[in-house]
């Protein structure tokens, strides 16, 4: 399988053509450093993009924000940081036995929200890049940031010109009637965060599976599953509600084909209700000289 390994695909329309700006390692002002650990590969032995996202979560969290944590923990206001959205592109695969650093900058500083960019570095070869939103609230909604935020975050901006916000997923994309294909899961103990609501890297897991279920019955129930060369190297993903454990969830899957390979589109909900959406973007074959491979 190695010597026909696949090109990654681009990611889609959006983080594909803004995200060249994240791929530079100087223009970072954190780096952390990151070792991959035997959880995060897949059977191929490299890196899986939910186990990235995993990385990208601690860049996050450790993010210095000397000024807000004060006012936090001064009782300032009873803030709660929100995550609601992401994108995640891999450029090349990340294999183990390798060091690698997480680059972490700001991007944008709105009213009620900020996004930060990542790049992935092993050394100072890009292998992966990244942005994500968040919201900060209280208990009856979305907040005006604080100053004191506003003033850790002006000093982590990256330099990037002319970029172009990201585009929003269409409002019929809410309606589960679209999707042909259901993954039915339920939530799990170790799914839920210290927000007392399922983490994002286990809700972009379900995507994953829901993805994974849909090759497997394509190509006939391998044994071991479909191979790790068909696996989303992209995606983009809105998190429209919380959402709660326990609860049973639906994620509906459709896919459609693409210039070089497949889209999956994906929402997940609690009903008829939507609480987030996904686009995944892979590989579509072949894998070997046989021509095996997914056709939509």
């Amino acid at each position: 399988m190695a010597e026909h390994a696949l090109v990654l695909p681009t990611a889609g329309p959006s983080l594909a053509g803004d995200g060249g700006g994240l791929t530079d390692l100087a223009a970072f002002p954190v780096l952390r450093p990151v070792t991959p650990r035997y959880s995060d590969l897949g059977g191929d032995r490299r890196v899986t993009t939910v186990a990235l996202t995993r990385w990208l979560e601690e860049a996050r969290v450790h993010a210095e924000l000397p000024r807000f944590r004060a006012l936090v923990q001064d009782g300032g206001g009873r803030f709660r940081i929100v995550l609601a959205a992401q994108r995640l592109r891999a450029l090349a695969p990340v294999p183990r036995g390798a060091g690698y650093r997480i680059g972490l900058g700001v991007r944008r500083i709105g009213g009620s929200s900020f996004s930060y960019g990542y790049g992935v570095f092993a050394g100072d070869r890009c292998v992966a890049v990244a942005d994500s939103v968040t919201v900060v609230a209280t208990r009856s909604g979305p907040s005006e940031l604080p100053d004191e935020l506003r003033a850790d975050l002006a000093s982590m901006v990256i330099d990037e010109p002319g970029r172009a916000a990201a585009p929003r997923p269409e409002a019929a994309r809410r309606d589960r009637t679209r999707y042909p294909a259901v993954h039915r899961l339920a939530s799990r103990i170790d799914d839920v965060d210290t927000n007392r609501h399922v983490n994002n890297v286990a809700i972009l897991s379900w995507y994953a599976d829901a993805v994974a279920a849909w090759q497997s019955g394509r190509l006939g129930d391998p044994e071991g599953g479909p191979p790790e060369e068909l696996a989303a190297a992209a995606w983009e993903v809105q998190y429209v509600d919380e959402v709660a454990h326990p609860r049973t969830y639906d994620v509906v899957l459709a896919v459609d084909a693409a210039a070089d390979g497949l889209h999956y589109r994906a929402g997940l909900f609690s009903g008829e209700r939507c609480v987030g959406l996904a686009d995944g973007f892979g590989a579509a074959g072949p894998l070997d000289p046989s021509g095996a491979g997914l056709r939509p």
